[in-house]
């Protein structure tokens, strides 16, 4: 039976310390994490949609398939310095107002797929998600067909722990929930070498006008226009950079740039997915980029990006950086 893990890392700054059994794809990509339980005994359970915590909420793009697949849908983990000792079964019920309260904070309109013309799915083991022995994460299941999801309505399942059915463990006070939209990749998806210039910030170690090259890193679907940067390179989602003469290569905490396209490829909008942290790292389009800066090239699959990275009490940086496609996800 085919499988689908998580896709997207939606916001990002440095990966928290967690505990794995085998390896576990998702873990080893930064697209999920858990609470860290400070090396400590607690038993804790917690859902983790996201590589930081930051947001509850995921996108899941997928490429579309009529046959039903069944999708990793939600993360559940457990919390501790030692794996899981036994079988762990987590009871997840429907959470509708969370979805309301995503929807309302964000203007947005996710619909969980219920009624007459909804995407059809089967909730496997009826909600019920293992952890199993030996490990730290179980996910809460689906059954469906992927190509169902494309089209006007976006559809997003909402679930909470409800409770855990062995005794002695604690569910967690600040991530027992999760949202999991079902969305298409957008064209821009996909890895990319990244070669990266900046200039403006040398009296704080950063490089100045030397270009380099990074490594191999993504976008990440957000929605059919937009995508988050993936940094492939640091783990999550950090503002990639070179260290005084390129010395060696940085990632940014507290953030996460979100590139945003219009019809004609033509970068419309970049800004911070991750909440100020005091600092007020924030991104914004340079004024003085070329025409062809700021563009995405369908038949060369290739993103040259010209535009500031702020902080407070800093002067600005500018990024340019020219992005050229690999493969896909």
């Amino acid at each position: 039976m085919k499988k689908i893990n998580i896709k997207y890392l939606v916001a990002g700054a440095l990966l928290a310390a967690m505990v794995v059994s085998c390896k576990d794809k998702d873990f080893d990509d930064f697209k999920i994490q858990a609470d860290d339980a400070h090396g400590t005994t607690q038993k804790i359970i917690s859902t983790a949609v996201t590589a930081t915590g930051n947001s509850e909420f995921l996108a899941d793009a997928v490429v579309p398939s009529s046959e039903s697949e069944e999708i990793n849908l939600i993360p559940v983990v457990f919390n501790s310095k030692d794996l899981a000792s036994q079988d762990i079964h987590v009871k997840m019920v429907l959470a509708l107002d969370s979805l309301d309260s995503y929807n309302a904070a964000n203007e947005t309109e996710y619909v969980y797929p219920s009624g007459v013309g909804a995407p059809a799915f089967t909730l496997i083991d009826d909600g019920i998600v293992t952890i199993p022995k030996g490990s730290s994460v179980g996910y809460l299941k689906i059954k469906t067909a992927t190509a169902d999801y494309f089209g006007d309505t976006q559809y997003a399942f909402p679930f909470r722990i409800e409770s855990v059915q062995e005794p002695g463990y604690t569910i967690s006070g600040n991530h027992n929930f999760g949202i999991v939209a079902v969305i298409p990749k957008n064209k821009y998806d996909g890895k990319y070498d990244l070669t990266i210039e900046t200039d403006g910030w040398s009296a704080y170690g950063i490089s100045d006008n030397l270009p380099g090259d990074y490594g191999t890193v993504a976008l990440v679907t957000t929605g059919l226009n937009s995508c988050i940067f993936g940094n492939l390179v640091a783990g999550g989602n950090g503002e990639p950079g070179f260290t005084t003469g390129n010395a060696s290569k940085t990632s940014f905490g507290a953030t996460g740039p979100v590139y945003t396209f219009d019809s004609n490829n033509k970068l419309i909008s970049v800004v911070n997915s991750v909440p100020d942290d005091g600092r007020g790292r924030a991104f914004a389009l340079n004024p003085a980029a070329l025409p062809t800066e700021n563009l995405y090239d369908p038949d060369t699959k290739t993103f040259i990006a010209n535009y500031l990275f702020k902080q407070n009490g800093r002067p600005d940086c500018v990024v340019k950086m020219t992005m050229t496609y690999v493969g896909s996800r």
